[in-house]
């Protein structure tokens, strides 16, 4: 069995040491980030399967982080901090985070925490609702799955999570400040938007009949995109 790739985001040196050692005979392989940008960048260049993050960290705190990645993932986020407070609880559910740990933390419930998530999501139900579908197009939500014409596609995951939020909102334009950050988890003010122009069109060539007269992923020039008409 393959390790597990966990994020572990804290500028605390001893707090990543003892961590370190809580999971050296867990299978894991631990990477480890020191602020909330370098989580950020790590989890969208790394294959993580969990998250464990600190509030109060430079650049970008813990909140923010779990926002941005909870906008496009479902993967399994713990925070592991020194605030508290009820409200500070409330505020890490709200962001999207599935536990919440306060230090000083003991290391048999940490390992037991990320043991519980990860037997979770492994298992996670399945919304009732299996299928996005719009004329023969159709992605399978269960199997993580793209048809077209009943010829399966085969779609990178950020495509996948590109066409599922435009099926999402079939009949809807969509600009591309909402999906920097919606699908790629960026801030409005940041990211390019070259990188949803070039996945358009990498994503029709997979689609489409005829990418050059698309039939789903329209282009509604100065608004943005639609699924449809």
């Amino acid at each position: 069995m393959e390790p597990i790739n966990l994020l572990f985001a804290d500028d605390d040196a001893d707090i990543q040491q003892i961590v370190e050692f809580a999971l050296r005979d867990e299978n894991i392989n631990l990477i480890f980030a020191e602020d909330g940008s370098q989580a950020l960048m790590l989890w969208r260049t790394r294959n993580v399967q969990v998250l464990i993050l600190d509030i109060m960290m430079p650049l970008m705190d813990g909140l923010e982080v779990c926002r941005r990645v909870r906008q496009v993932s479902d993967v399994p986020i713990i925070m592991l901090t020194a605030r508290d407070q009820e409200q500070d609880i409330l505020n890490a559910f709200e962001a999207g985070a599935d536990d919440y740990i306060v230090k000083p933390f003991a290391l048999k419930e940490l390992v037991s925490r990320i043991r519980m998530l990860l037997y979770r999501n492994m298992r996670q139900r399945v919304s009732p609702k299996k299928q996005l579908a719009f004329d023969s197009l159709i992605l399978d939500l269960e199997k993580r799955r793209v048809t077209s014409s009943e010829k399966n596609v085969q779609v990178t995951p950020l495509e996948y999570r590109l066409l599922k939020y435009l099926m999402q909102n079939a009949g809807v334009v969509i600009s591309k400040e909402k999906l920097l950050k919606n699908v790629w988890g960026y801030a409005e003010a940041n990211g390019d938007t070259n990188l949803i122009e070039a996945t358009i069109r990498r994503l029709r060539k997979k689609v489409e009949t005829d990418p050059s007269n698309p039939k789903y992923i329209q282009t509604i020039w100065g608004a943005g995109y639609r699924l449809g008409d």
